[in-house]
């Protein structure tokens, strides 16, 4: 049941980031989907952690920040809206590491509950104590001054962020509720990059040291929407220089229809040991993100998840 926007963003606690997290590292680069992300074929492994994805924004409830829950990993991925409610409501999801535009920890968001906006949006409120994800690293030949925002960021993202939540244990083993948890670097080992040369999208999906390359292209399917699935094609020696996020790594076409693709993030968000991309679809009037798995090899990548982030920022 929703909650008073107000009450919640009251009693959120504050909590202070510890500081970004490191780079994304990683070397230069050298099955129809079911309801719901069901995962036919996937790998019989279990997730090491169980995580939920959203899009934090600044002002984005009220004027007030909160988290627009997207997609939550548990034993198979999904979007459905009682699925991704679930955690905020248990309190399984009681804190969010909100990632910036070059992978680094931008800062924490505490979360209060559960809230119902004006048009009925289910989102996480509470605090936010960090920069914006947009801001660039600081320079410490500078005096720890940052240079500014990354105009690339603040066209994609209007200052927002991709936020992502390692899911607690509920009911009797649960953590007493004023106790803070400790932030979880969920890039540490997974986060990495990708880049596009050639009409490629090279990535290293397996973490084993060489990248695997897709038709970027293939990633939108003839209706512009995301493709159910994305092959892998001859590397052919292509190499370029990686990065978290990539504006624009499908160029836009008519404004009218469509204002291309960026890559939001590449990261291992489950410690499979395979790196899931985040994709952002922009559309005249609206945007869609989708979440791809590489569920059964490298060399295929999955659409497990699609869901629409913020309407307004």
């Amino acid at each position: 049941m929703g909650i008073s926007l107000l009450s919640l963003a009251a009693c959120g606690p504050r909590v202070a980031p510890t500081g970004p997290g490191p780079e994304p590292g990683g070397p230069e680069a050298s099955a129809a989907r079911g309801p719901a992300g069901a995962a036919p074929g996937r790998s019989a492994v279990a997730p090491m952690r169980e995580v939920l994805v959203g899009e934090m924004c600044p002002r984005g409830a009220a004027g007030r920040p909160a988290v627009k829950p997207l997609f939550v990993r548990g034993l198979r991925w999904s979007e459905a809206g009682e699925d991704v409610r679930l955690p905020i409501e248990r309190r399984s999801a009681r804190q969010f590491s909100v990632l910036a535009w070059d992978g680094r920890r931008a800062g924490l968001f505490s979360v209060a509950g559960l809230a119902e906006l004006d048009d009925d949006t289910a989102v996480a409120a509470g605090a936010y104590a960090g920069d914006s994800p947009c801001a660039r690293a600081s320079d410490p030949d500078e005096g720890g001054a940052g240079s500014g925002d990354d105009p690339a960021c603040v066209e994609a993202m209007s200052h927002c962020g991709v936020a992502v939540a390692v899911l607690e244990p509920s009911g009797p083993g649960a953590s007493p509720f004023d106790e803070e948890p400790e932030p979880t670097e969920v890039w540490s080992a997974g986060a990495a990059g990708a880049c596009v040369i050639d009409g490629k999208l090279l990535v290293d999906i397996d973490a084993d040291g060489t990248a695997e390359a897709f038709p970027v292209a293939d990633l939108v399917n003839p209706v512009r929407a995301p493709a159910e699935e994305v092959l892998a094609t001859n590397l052919d020696g292509a190499a370029c220089r990686p990065s978290f996020s990539i504006h624009h790594a499908v160029p836009p076409g008519d404004p009218r229809h469509w204002r291309g693709l960026d890559i939001l993030g590449v990261i291992d968000l489950d410690g499979d040991g395979r790196r899931e991309l985040i994709a952002a679809y922009h559309y005249a009037t609206r945007r869609t993100w989708a979440v791809y798995s590489a569920r059964g090899t490298a060399a295929r990548l999955d659409l497990v998840g699609e869901a629409e982030p913020w309407t307004t920022r």
